[in-house]
């Protein structure tokens, strides 16, 4: 997992939105979709324009959500078993 988020790291947000990999498949979340509402951190409105999703391989290590602030991406939640689509509340 670290390896792949080490190679990540070399491209730029706009890469990482664009890219059309199988494996990656970076989106937004949308918060209905999904069990939580929010990532639940201080100033969150103030930060998080659109929170996002990717993978970090096909179905092995599971998926990523954080946001960008500028050119950086904020990992705020590690989900390997992709337990955020599990069960809505």
């Amino acid at each position: 997992m670290v390896d792949r988020l080490k190679a990540l790291s070399s491209l730029t947000a706009q890469e990482l939105l664009v890219n059309r990999s199988s494996t990656l498949r970076c989106h937004p979340i949308k918060w209905e979709d999904i069990s939580e509402r929010a990532f639940g951190l201080p100033n969150e409105e103030q930060l998080v324009d659109i929170p996002y999703q990717f993978s970090i391989s096909s179905n092995k290590h599971g998926r990523v959500h954080g946001f960008f602030l500028d050119e950086i991406f904020y990992i705020v939640w590690l989900d390997p078993n992709h337990l955020l689509y599990a069960a809505k509340n």
